[in-house]
Order: C-alpha cells, then structure tokens, then sequence
C-alpha cells in the first residue's frame, strides 16, 4: 500500500486575504482537495467576507498518500505567495508505515520563512519536538525565536601587581621624567617618560614574566 498520511487542523493567513468578489469563494474551494477554505466576515472588504486559511476537510481528508497532500500544500503556498500573506500551522500529522522509529510516524507541520511546509517528527513530547526544530533551524517559522550569537571570550585580565615588581618611580633624566620599577629578578626596568604607558608596560613584564 506504501506510505499513507494523515492531517488534522489548519493553516491560517496573517493578514487574511480579501475576497474581491463572490466567485473567488468557488475557486478556493477548488483549490486543495483536502482542504477547505476558512472565510469569515469581514466588513471593510468588497464583499464583506475574507479567508483566514485552509483547515483539513475531516470528510474528504482521510488517509491518502503523500504526494496528493503534498500537492495541496503546494497550491495553498502559491496562493500565500500571490498574496504575500504569512502561513502559519496549526496541524498535525501521522503516517501509517510502520517506520523503524515511531518518532518518524507522526508530528507537526510548520512552515519556513519562504513559506515552504516542513514535517517535523515527534514522540512522546510533541511541544518539545517543534521547539528542538525551531532552534536546529532558524529559518523555520515567520515569528524566529532570537538566537543571539555567542559572546565572545573575554580575553583574560592582565595581572596588574606581583610580589617581585615594585611600584613606578619617577626618574629624573635631564628635562624628561622617566618612570623605572625595580624587579627582584630582572634588576631595574626604565620605561619611557609616559606615565599611563609606562604602567601599562609595567603590566605587560608582569604578565610576561611572572604568570
């Protein structure tokens, strides 16, 4: 008999689609076979009527192989796109072939940013199944969770002190004061006649040579 599905639920439209004229109400329901249109009042349209999605006709949906729905979902995505409209799933589904992991048996439907309808598998925790799906692929879903890159590694602190360096002294050199530290294992170290530089290379020894 090979791989049957089955569906349950609906896709829904944001915004809703406006009905231009009455007939557009026939040709929708032309539109999947599985499917029905779902249209609701509408008062600031032309015909007082708008379509929200598609929901699973429960009398014609029955088990079906899975090209048969997957030629509906095609025709549903293609309407979407010709009205730039967002579909979103509110559907499950569930297979009948006996796969070797139940998990591949059944779950949601959702649809990616460019609309295309994607089966997620599940088992015990369904909720759980989507969620794994959302964060192992971003482009799923119109309403992306915010996945912020990892900051990066603070680079480590420079140990600013150590028993063996002393503190900065000043210098007198003709005109220009240069800053000196005495190490007790590298003698005296000049540094230039800039203070906040010379700091900064009293630092850079310490982490050089006494980490």
């Amino acid at each position: 008999m090979g791989y049957e599905l089955y569906y349950e639920g609906r896709i829904t439209f944001d915004p809703p689609v406006t009905l231009p004229c009455s007939g557009d109400e026939d040709r929708l329901s032309g539109l999947a076979r599985f499917f029905t249109p779902v249209i609701e009042q509408a008062e600031d349209t032309p015909t007082g009527r708008h379509v929200t999605g598609f929901q699973v006709d429960e009398e014609t949906g029955d088990w079906a192989k899975s090209w048969p729905w997957n030629e509906d979902f095609a025709a549903i995505e293609e309407f979407a796109r010709s009205h730039q409209v967002t579909l979103t799933a509110q559907m499950r589904w569930q297979g009948d072939s006996c796969p070797a992991n139940p998990a591949d048996d059944r779950g949601h439907v959702v649809f990616d940013v460019h609309g295309e309808h994607h089966q997620v598998p599940d088992s015990s925790n369904s909720d759980q199944a989507v969620e794994a799906h959302r964060r192992r692929s971003c482009t799923c879903y119109r309403d992306l969770a915010p996945h912020p890159a990892p900051a990066p590694s603070p680079a480590p602190a420079l140990p600013a002190e150590h028993p063996a360096v002393g503190p900065l002294t000043p210098i007198r050199s003709g005109h220009l004061t240069d800053y000196a530290a005495h190490c007790t294992d590298h003698g005296q170290i000049v540094f230039i006649p800039d203070e906040n530089l010379a700091r900064a290379l009293r630092t850079a020894h310490i982490a050089r040579h006494h980490t």
